[in-house]
């Protein structure tokens, strides 16, 4: 395929850094760019650094004014009556990419809400619309017979249609399984692992004393930061935690630190816009993850800059973290194993540099931005074929 004239429009909601989502899509328009293709985008509202994030595109139009492309991709809809117009819209040329859990969880979480167990059945209209109302009913935004509706019938509307396109992209075998327990066929889904950015050269890095560990990501409760602080103070060597994000569970987890009584060790920042500054500033990446996280993008972007990982065995994390090879992966929940973890790591400098350097390499080997853009372009050629 001759992209030297090919035009790809990304769909999403948000036009800015607002998460994990935002980001990929930011990361990933520039490379497509860069490789010859035009790239518009379209969201229906903005956030965060808007005039930044509009940098990688050759062009941001509002949802009633889309621009004319070979091939259209949604990254993140939950309209339904959208939805349905841009599938009559696009036909053949639309295609979706699905981040995480929200089509066919109407939770979204993943998890139970009582015992908060990781839930793996598929989707059922009444099972899974009943589970997803056990929750406050200040988030019921339309009442409750409004909210009933949007989470049973709204959610299986949407789920239907979202089977009728034929080109399916995700980055982990685990959410490809997600997506056919859940009715979509096979041969539409692809895996296309992510890219990720190696910086060529990296400066020697300077250990901090004590170590510095280092959360990115939103401060909600699927992402386990209270895991990660009740785990502090079962560690036996010193450190620092840099917990750098925002979101609506960050007051909760202040006070948590200062019941843990770890408040002099922990530091959070709030939103950051250059999280890669941080990496060649700390010595450990954390990934106290309590949902079943699709993938994790920034464990593979803190062992591109050398840094040892710590998580837990989440979703599509096993994908890259290799157990005892680029940092340590324990079982989900396991307060104490993830302290341990965490531990040999403080104690061990030859250990991180060893894992740090072998996490890069394997980066290096399987997330490669040339790799990402030779996979995108196929998807898309087989898209309008």
């Amino acid at each position: 395929m001759d992209t030297a004239d090919f035009r790809v429009l990304f769909i999403f909601e948000r036009g800015g850094f607002a998460g994990g989502i935002e980001r990929f899509v930011f990361q990933t328009a520039g490379l497509l760019q860069a490789a010859g293709m035009k790239v518009y985008g379209s969201f229906e509202r903005p956030d965060r650094e808007p005039e930044r994030f509009a940098q990688n595109f050759d062009g941001l139009f509002p949802p009633d004014r889309l621009p004319d492309a070979d091939f259209a991709v949604i990254h993140k809809i939950t309209d339904t009556d959208r939805l349905e117009a841009l599938i009559g819209h696009w036909g053949n040329r639309l295609a979706l990419y699905v981040h995480d859990h929200d089509y066919y969880c109407p939770r979204t979480y993943r998890y139970l809400p009582f015992g908060r167990c990781d839930c793996r059945k598929a989707y059922s209209m009444l099972r899974c619309g009943l589970c997803a109302m056990a929750t406050s009913p200040r988030r019921w935004r339309n009442g409750f017979f409004g909210e009933l509706a949007a989470r049973t019938t709204g959610c299986r509307k949407r789920l239907e249609l979202l089977r009728q396109i034929r080109r399916v992209a995700v980055l982990s075998d685990f959410m490809r399984g997600n997506l056919t327990d859940n009715g979509f066929a096979p041969e539409t889904v692809t895996v296309i692992p992510p890219p990720i950015e190696v910086p060529a050269e990296l400066p020697p890095r300077q250990e901090s004393e004590p170590p510095k560990l280092l959360f990115t990501g939103q401060l909600i409760r699927g992402k386990g930061v209270d895991q990660l602080l009740r785990a502090l103070p079962l560690l036996r060597h010193d450190y620092q935690l840099i917990i750098a994000g925002e979101g609506n569970q960050r007051p909760e987890l202040e006070q948590l630190a200062s019941e843990l009584g770890v408040t002099d060790h922990v530091t959070f920042t709030g939103w950051v816009s250059d999280p890669e500054r941080l990496y060649s500033e700390c010595d450990i990446a954390v990934l106290p993850f309590f949902w079943q996280e699709p993938f994790g993008l920034v464990g593979p972007e803190a062992a591109a800059r050398r840094l040892p990982v710590a998580a837990f065995r989440m979703g599509g994390i096993s994908e890259w973290l290799q157990d005892g090879e680029n940092g340590f992966a324990v079982p989900p929940r396991d307060i104490p194993a993830f302290a341990a973890a965490v531990d040999r790591l403080l104690a061990d400098r030859n250990l991180r540099q060893q894992f740090g350097q072998r996490g890069r390499e394997l980066v290096q080997q399987r997330f490669s931005n040339a790799e990402y853009v030779r996979r995108f372009r196929q998807w898309a050629q087989e898209g309008v074929s």
